[in-house]
């Protein structure tokens, strides 16, 4: 029986969910690709396939001690398509496909995730209403105070943008005769030297009643989902729904009337204590950007004490930070 976590202060009852070890990503494409370069998904696949087995296998040597035996180590494979930028292809056209090709790769895709449904998740029957996921993320986000704040930049929650810290005096309103020095950007927690990073998380479209959220912010929730450390009202969302007959599955015309999430095998579970990516080097931007943005989330009590549980119990050491449970390998030119 999953456990309930309830708070001192409130009547809300915060849901556990089932946890491997490491959810590992294995790969990720373009629309385009995947709806007109099929030979590029399979030569993706390819060059994968040896990583998948061997960050399994690693997986394994990591938490065998811990998990009562190497066999005893669950790790589950899991994709993101690109379904929320380009949603008017046809999953049909694309979907047969793409998972024969991973198949015939050598690699199992135990769990599929729609980028869209990150945003909004979908209603599962006619009583029911969409979840706003992407929101419920947002409203957990806090930026840190900036050092010599003007009061000019308007805040995170109105403009969708997270900084790490102080931007250049460029970015600063002065009049043509001003000569002070130039100031550069300064990250708040450097060490030495800066990295500074702006990230859009969303902007506000008079044509959309919801923001338009980014490809970074989305990555996170995706990563969210994966760490199970996301709920709404203390209740599990996007919940993996059963698509294990996926090989004589009648695919929907439309991505989103697809769950956000579909198993697609028996496997471990989705959720899991560390997350793995294997993904082209052009998404090293985004990844930065997911990393900051995770950081700056205030995550319920009540689910980081499922979490502390959760992990206790298989040994876990519980991370600090949320970043600190992701891994990444970026493939350069193939």
């Amino acid at each position: 029986m999953d456990s309930l976590f309830q708070e001192a202060t409130a009547a809300t009852r915060v849901e556990s969910v089932a946890m491997s070890h490491v959810s590992l990503e294995v790969g990720h494409f373009s629309m385009d690709e995947l709806a007109n370069r099929p030979d590029a998904v399979r030569a993706q696949f390819e060059r994968v396939a040896p990583l998948v087995h061997a960050f399994t296998e690693m997986a394994r040597d990591e938490f065998a001690e811990r998990a009562g035996g190497r066999s005893r180590v669950r790790v589950s494979t899991c994709f993101l398509i690109d379904d929320y930028f380009r949603g008017t292809t046809d999953p049909r056209a694309i979907l047969p496909g793409f998972l024969r090709s991973a198949q015939e790769s050598g690699i199992r895709v135990d769990y599929l995730g729609r980028e869209a449904g990150c945003a909004v998740v979908p209603k599962k029957d006619s009583s029911g209403a969409p979840t706003k996921l992407a929101q419920i993320v947002a409203d957990m986000v806090v930026a840190e105070p900036l050092e010599g704040y003007s009061g000019r930049r308007p805040p995170t929650t109105e403009l969708g943008w997270l900084s790490n810290g102080r931007p250049s005096s460029d970015d600063e309103l002065r009049d043509a005769m001003d000569l002070r020095d130039y100031v550069p950007p300064l990250e708040l927690s450097r060490r030495n030297h800066s990295i500074y990073l702006d990230v859009e998380m969303w902007r506000r479209d008079r044509e959309r009643d919801d923001p338009y959220w980014s490809c970074p912010f989305l990555a996170s929730v995706w990563q969210l989902l994966r760490l199970g450390m996301v709920r709404f009202e203390g209740k599990r969302v996007a919940e993996p729904a059963d698509y294990r007959d996926w090989a004589t599955q009648e695919w929907a015309e439309s991505w989103g009337v697809l769950p956000s999430i579909m198993q697609l095998h028996d496997a471990a579970p989705f959720a899991a204590f560390r997350s793995v990516s294997i993904l082209p080097k052009r998404y090293l931007g985004i990844e930065h950007s997911v990393q900051q943005i995770l950081d700056h989330l205030d995550i319920d009590a009540g689910v980081n004490e499922v979490y502390a549980q959760r992990a206790q119990e298989n040994r876990i050491v519980a991370t600090d930070h949320l970043s600190d449970r992701l891994s990444h390998f970026f493939l350069g030119a193939g």
